[in-house]
């Protein structure tokens, strides 16, 4: 058992050190979402492209970490799940502890299914990543909205609806409107003057 310091007074914890024999997963940092100091709120990737969202629970900065799927990372950065329900209920129903090692590698530990999450480690309820837009205007600037919105199938005041906010567009649909605008983008690069 180990203690652990809240306020001023020491309480017990569960909390046990992970296994020294137990499977190491390397991590690479792709993404921080929240900084404050150093990054309180990280993507992190795995070897084999498995995304982990983890979460600052000391200043070391040691993480508490669960796997996440893009889909469900969509719905954090749209606001659409609160950040606890992401930790209080992981999708793969497991728990990792995230520490650099001794070579600056991010390493991920899983902790035991025995061992309760300390709820000082978890985010506040009811907490929610600040909204950003999947499409955003600078984006456009450089292009006729129209144009775009021909590559991309749709209507064009639909396309500015999405831009001004007063729509806000599916993944589905931003990701056709960036195909599109990608499109228009590689034409405009294939023109040779010279």
């Amino acid at each position: 058992m180990s203690t652990i310091f809240r306020g001023g007074e020491v309480l017990n914890s569960i909390w046990r050190p992970l296994n020294s024999r137990a499977m190491n997963i390397s991590l690479t940092v792709q993404e921080t979402l929240i900084w404050h100091d150093f990054p309180q709120l990280i993507v992190a990737k795995d070897k084999i492209g498995g995304l982990q969202l983890g979460l600052a629970i000391d200043e070391t900065p040691q993480y508490l970490s669960v796997a996440i799927s893009n889909s469900r990372l969509q719905d954090l950065k749209l606001s659409k799940i609160e950040l606890r329900s992401v930790f209080e209920k992981p999708e793969l129903g497991a728990w990792f502890l995230v520490n650099f090692n001794d070579a600056g590698e991010l390493i991920a530990q899983a902790i035991p299914v025995e061992q309760e999450i300390p709820d000082e480690w978890l985010p506040l309820p009811n907490e929610y990543l600040p909204y950003k837009p999947l499409l955003r205007p600078e984006a456009f600037e450089a292009v006729k909205i129209s144009a775009v919105a021909k590559e991309a199938g749709m209507n064009p005041t639909l396309l500015r609806q999405y831009l001004s906010g007063v729509k806000q567009p599916s993944r589905e649909q931003a990701l056709r409107v960036q195909a599109a605008l990608h499109r228009v983008a590689q034409r405009l690069l294939d023109v040779q003057l010279v």
